[in-house]
């Protein structure tokens, strides 16, 4: 599920045109796995190791690597070699003390212990900086990379192995509070390769994919920067991501079938906002969010027939403890009341007690359960039936039901829409482009 950032969509109006370089690269924090690891493992046999985008410098030490902050004062013996290996022949003048070969931005050095016992004239006493870590084998320091941009790793291949996924591009070696979020340098149409299964089954019909590619595309371009340090990052709150592990024939296809295609309204980049599925209608993005914008405009839904249906039934002792716990401060919940606009769905839902009333509206609709033992609901798409003891709400969809269902998406293509009509019917008025 998407959440709409208004402020990206001011922003891209102001700086996006629609040409865009062919290779567009996207910085993607791997937080579901690893973000604030204490340590890194690449499983590879040969690397690239560079500081940012500078030189780099192939290694071969073993088959797998392990990368982790260090922060510690050494001194640095002030002279620098072109590799790490005429670094390393160096090491047999300083037998007898605790010395490691290091990256810098001036090229590769040897930084020695402070407790060394080994003369310190002409060196330099350094503390290695924030994005400084050490690389190890077989639990064996090697070297450490210590430079003014985090370190990155690349392969032969341009596939990286993190253990747990393998991932096309460069990944950076992101250093916050002695623990590392790895982020993949990877290109654009690369990225999406794997964020299309990972948001639509790959099995599905190449036009409902093609569909979710230029959606995803388009969010994917209107939010770079969003977090700062890197673009995205690879959960459900920005994109699901997961690497290569979720590549599918199917969605390459339909990736590379739409390439560098965007949505467009008045020539501005849209927020291509799309979730799972809809019930039966969409909702207008100020009945979701705030602000009203005329390519997010809700509308009845007559493709999608296979709904996700849902029931979640609460007692009225549920409700009030509900209330309670959002500080509603209704006392006493004895009746839900809900109203609904034209397509059927909830615009607003009112908790009556014994000393008062509660409206709510928009999204907090859904979140208002969000602290029951089920959380939030499902949709915003439901009728209530109301009993002595409680209430049963029935329900269909999933999501916040703002811009593109993707089971809507599915069920149109297989009606043999293709994806240019399935996106101008979820976002109305814009230009594929």
């Amino acid at each position: 599920m998407k959440k709409l950032v208004f402020t990206a969509v001011l922003f891209a109006g102001c700086i996006f045109s629609t040409v865009f370089a062919n290779a567009q690269t996207v910085k993607v924090g791997l937080e579901r796995y690893f973000k604030n690891s204490p340590s890194i493992s690449i499983s590879d046999s040969l690397i690239k190791v560079s500081i940012g985008n500078g030189a780099k410098n192939a290694i071969g030490l073993g088959k797998s690597y392990v990368m982790k902050p260090i922060s510690k004062s050494y001194y640095s013996i002030g002279k620098y070699y072109k590799t790490y290996n005429l670094a390393e022949k160096q090491l047999v003048h300083y037998i007898g003390n605790s010395c490691i070969p290091v990256l810098t931005d001036n090229g590769w050095t040897i930084y020695i212990t402070t407790d060394s016992k080994i003369s310190k004239n002409g060196m330099t006493k350094v503390a290695t900086g924030a994005n400084a870590v050490v690389l190890s084998v077989n639990g064996y320091n090697k070297f450490i990379v210590d430079g003014s941009a985090s370190a990155r790793v690349s392969t032969n291949n341009d596939v990286v192995n993190l253990t747990k996924s393998k991932y096309r591009g460069e990944i950076a070696m992101y250093v916050n509070n002695s623990t590392i979020t790895p982020i993949n340098f990877v290109d654009m149409e690369q990225y999406l390769y794997s964020v299309v299964p990972s948001e639509m089954p790959g099995s599905w019909s190449v036009e409902a994919l093609k569909a979710q590619s230029v959606a995803a595309r388009t969010y994917t371009t209107n939010s770079l920067g969003k977090h700062g340090v890197y673009d995205l990052c690879d959960t459900v709150h920005c994109q699901s991501y997961n690497g290569i592990n979720n590549e599918y024939p199917n969605s390459t296809t339909a990736v590379q079938g739409t390439a560098g295609k965007r949505l467009y309204s008045n020539n501005k980049l849209i927020d291509a906002v799309y979730f799972s599925s809809d019930g039966g209608a969409t909702l207008s993005s100020e009945d979701v969010w705030n602000n009203a914008l005329p390519y997010l405009v809700g509308k009845k839904d007559n493709y999608e027939k296979d709904c996700k249906k849902w029931e979640r039934i609460f007692t009225y002792t549920d409700l009030t403890n509900i209330a309670s716990k959002k500080g509603y401060g209704v006392g006493t919940v004895s009746d839900l009341v809900a109203g609904y606009n034209e397509n059927g769905v909830v615009t607003s839902l009112t908790f009556k007690g014994s000393v008062g009333s509660k409206t709510v509206t928009k999204e907090e609709i859904r979140s208002a359960f969000n602290v029951s033992a089920d959380g939030s609901l499902s949709s915003r798409n439901f009728t209530i039936t109301k009993s002595a003891n409680g209430v049963t709400l029935t329900g269909k969809g999933y999501g916040h039901s703002c811009g593109m269902s993707q089971y809507g998406a599915k069920a149109m293509a297989e009606a043999g829409k293709n994806y240019i009509d399935i996106l101008k019917f979820y976002y109305t008025g814009v230009e594929v482009k």
